[in-house]
């Protein structure tokens, strides 16, 4: 098995010597680089150890299970369970064994106290503590009268719901909260804690108006109110209600009672929160008032690092959907941001500091460095974070962890830095991190290991990385259908055999990663062999499953078809109606597209049309109505109107005077869209109508006030600078129709006006041949002459296609 995993890996010449690479990898551990090819060694020689590992847990566990049901008959022999599995991290039998404790009748309140304290204190298990809480919240539950009434067990309880608030499992700390407030009278308890944890819960829950109610209900109690205004302090600060956490600032501090521990306790909720603002406020109070004992930079460090990661967010949800570079083309926050970073690191890795940075600060600033490097590769390479991890770390005698590892290792999965045409850069640097990593120890066969090598497997070229953060295929630039294929790194069906080998089994990363790289790089064969084995890995397709399929099927025309007329029937027998949402209707919409299938589209159109009424009819909930348009909206009309324009058989004109008798202003995809029908059904006059509007609109919304492109009439109003993408594609699109008609004089005209507006002119160069021709058609040689010296070296692409175009101007000129 080991030298043809090292032959996909590494791949040889024909005529190499595969022992004396691996011989050469072995030796290069001495070495700073680590070869790829280790990486493979080391995966294999852990499958096998994994595979024993887990045959003798099973019997480990068999046997755990044959003790635990034989000592369930004492309360003593319950509790040591517990503490054995505690120790062993089996979470999974301490529930099972309250469980069949419960059964028998012997748990007690404190066995189910004890319970909970051990999911407190164990690392967080998502599922395990949903398990848990549901027996609490449930109407259905079969906890004892005596348990669900015990208010020591709910505030260990409420403790142990604080963890759901920023998961995906916010909806159990919400019903965690109103179980407990059915069950308890809140007019008559009088329990500090229980205030103060409730007080928590509403603030993570971002409930001010609620917060305010607990403390308007302990105004006349005789609480501790050092404390239970610190934890009114902190739910406000959660709710970003930063009037109301200065006023108690305020009043604890003129009472004397705001304590160091307070002022850190809130430094950590902002700093947690990505406000640097406010951290630094906090941080800056607490240094003046207890000088002899200063805050370090950690908060402030972690404070920059979750608001950039914010940011890394946004930018991905918006520009990465768009297969563009995540870089804003308004940098101005992004800079301030990273100057502020700036001044906060600039000494922290001086050389002739007293003290080295310690591992948690060297691992946030690797966070913030790696985030930032996808953002903006130019400005921040993956060099300065290797700097400190292969430089600074070691010669300081720092030995990087666990998370150093994998912070570098998800650095170099998403990087965007490495562009070579000929092979997979980031994946070879990822697997070069796997290896030390099993060099220092650390376990590499586990699912977030695998989701970055998944993640580094993601097909790009020239620059390019529309898959990255791939949603929806008509986000993506209009292209022929052939430009989606991108080349497929083979070594991803070797990293996919490894880890089921190891025994570890898709989740719903993986594999929707796995289906993205598979469809992008053309192996649909591949794809459906996946799709159908999908409940053999214990995945369910639930509605983002069907929307990432449609998403890649509209990549391909004969997969488009296929996914309309198999797929679609499939997702109606398995998904209810009231589970779709508005981006699986529209990926279905870019398959009718794709597939040319006009009265699948119009079947299609109708449901999303009644679907979107219903649920702004039916539906309350602000997470339901965020996934949906209104009908109002430009984005309800988008994807129709799309569909309309691309799809022989539809009307796009009604849709767009449905549109006009609402009164729905146009966003950019409308504006893009309508632009191309009209260009799509070579409309000069229409074109020139549509580019005086957009000018005009752009006057009134922006305030630009267009200039005339010449004094004598007709007067052609043309938008002033400076320009985005959507500017230059109206223009572009205009001086073709004005190719069209031949009108080399107004041309020019809009040629000059646009020279003196910008430096940066982003025309297609088919509308520059287009210029040129015509002009010599004309005999224009004054026009050519100006084209090149002053159009052509501001045109944005200075490439092998511009030094043709200008020799051949100059052969006419000359």
């Amino acid at each position: 098995m080991l030298p043809r995993l090292g032959r996909v890996f590494v791949q040889p010449t024909r005529n190499a010597n595969f022992r004396s690479i691996i011989q050469a990898s072995q030796s290069s551990l001495k070495r700073a680089a680590v070869a790829p090819a280790l990486a493979t060694r080391a995966f294999t020689i852990q499958t096998a150890k994994r595979a024993y590992t887990i045959d003798a847990e099973a019997t480990k566990d068999h046997a755990m299970h044959s003790t635990s049901s034989k000592s369930t008959s004492t309360p003593q022999s319950l509790f040591d369970t517990l503490e054995e599995c505690k120790s062993t991290g089996n979470l999974k039998g301490a529930i099972k064994a309250v469980q069949q404790a419960q059964e028998k009748g012997l748990a007690s309140p404190k066995l189910y106290l004890a319970l909970v304290d051990m999911l407190r204190d164990s690392p967080f298990d998502v599922n395990e503590c949903a398990t848990v809480a549901h027996w609490f919240y449930s109407p259905d539950s079969k906890l004892p009268l005596d348990v669900l009434e015990d208010i020591n067990i709910w505030k260990s309880v409420l403790k142990l719901g604080f963890r759901f608030g920023s998961t995906y499992r916010s909806e159990d700390l919400r019903a965690l909260l109103d179980r407990f407030t059915e069950i308890f009278d809140l007019t008559t308890m009088n329990d500090q804690t229980a205030w103060e944890l409730l007080m928590r819960a509403y603030g993570i829950m971002n409930k001010k108006d609620a917060v305010s109610a607990c403390i308007q209900k302990n105004e006349g109690s005789q609480v501790g109110k050092a404390s239970f205004y610190s934890s009114a302090l902190l739910s406000y600060a959660a709710t970003n209600s930063h009037d109301k956490v200065e006023n108690l600032v305020d009043m604890l501090q003129q009472k004397g009672s705001l304590s160091r521990h307070t002022l850190l306790k809130l430094i950590r909720c902002y700093g947690f929160k990505g406000d640097i603002e406010h951290a630094t406020q906090y941080t800056d109070m607490c240094n003046k008032l207890n000088p002899n004992q200063k805050c370090d930079k950690t908060m402030l460090l972690i404070a920059h690092k979750i608001a950039l990661q914010k940011m890394c967010d946004r930018l991905a949800e918006v520009r990465g959907a768009r297969g563009l570079s995540l870089k804003p083309a308004d940098s101005t926050q992004l800079n301030e941001l990273h100057a502020s970073w700036e001044n906060l690191t600039k000494d922290m890795f001086a050389a002739n500091k007293d003290a080295p940075v310690d591992i948690t600060d060297c691992n946030v600033v690797l966070e913030y460095l790696t985030t930032a490097n996808r953002i903006d590769p130019v400005g921040f390479p993956m060099e300065k974070a290797e700097e400190i991890f292969e430089s600074y770390m070691p010669a300081n005698y720092i030995t990087p962890n666990d998370a150093s590892h994998r912070i570098m290792l998800v650095g170099y999965a998403t990087s965007q830095q490495y562009n070579d045409h000929h092979r997979n850069i980031r994946l070879d640097k990822a697997l070069e991190m796997v290896s030390k990593m099993q060099v220092a120890g650390l376990d590499t066969l586990n699912h977030p290991t695998f989701h970055s090598l998944f993640r580094a497997c993601l097909p790009h070229r020239d620059g390019h990385y529309y898959f990255d953060n791939f949603r929806l295929n008509s986000l993506l630039p209009a292209r022929p259908y052939t430009h989606n294929r991108f080349k497929l790194d083979p070594r991803i069906f070797e990293i996919e055999k490894i880890m089921l080998e190891a025994k570890l089994p898709h989740d719903r990363f993986t594999f929707t990663t796995l289906m993205t790289c598979l469809a992008s790089g053309g192996q649909y064969k591949a794809l459906r062999t996946r799709w159908r084995s999908l409940k053999v890995h214990g995945l369910r397709r639930d509605v983002g499953m069907y929307r990432l399929t449609y998403a890649l099927a509209s990549l391909n025309p004969t997969q488009a078809k296929r996914a309309i007329v198999v797929v679609r029937n499939e997702m109606n027998r398995e998904i209810p109606k009231e589970r779709m949402d508005w981006d699986t209707y529209t990926a279905m919409l870019d398959c009718c597209a794709t597939a040319q299938m006009p009265f699948e589209a119009k079947d299609i159109i109708k449901e999303m049309r009644h679907a979107t009424e219903l649920v702004h009819r039916s539906k309350t909930h602000a997470d339901d109505l965020a996934k949906w348009p209104y009908t109002d909206e430009p984005n309800f009309y988008l994807p129709m109107l799309r569909a309309a324009i691309t799809v022989p058989g539809l009307d796009a004109n009604s849709l767009l005077k449905e549109m006009d008798k609402k009164d729905i202003k146009y966003n950019q995809g409308v504006w893009e869209a309508v632009l191309s029908k009209l260009a799509m059904e070579g409309d000069e006059q229409g074109i020139r109508q549509l580019f005086n509007k957009y000018t005009m609109t752009r006057f009134e919304n922006e305030g630009k006030i267009p200039v005339p492109v010449r004094e004598s009439k007709p007067v052609v109003p043309f938008p002033t600078a400076p320009y985005n993408q959507l500017d230059m594609k109206f223009i572009d699109v205009y001086i073709c129709s004005l190719l069209d008609s031949q009108d080399v004089s107004l041309v020019f005209d809009v040629l000059r006006t646009l020279s003196n507006q910008t430096n940066d002119i982003g025309i297609s160069r088919q509308t520059l041949q287009g210029v040129v021709r015509l002009a010599k058609q004309e005999k224009s040689t004054d026009e050519l002459k100006w084209l090149r010296d002053e159009i052509l070296p501001k045109v944005t692409h200075q490439n092998k296609f511009l030094r043709v175009l200008k020799r051949g101007i100059d052969n006419v000129i000359n």
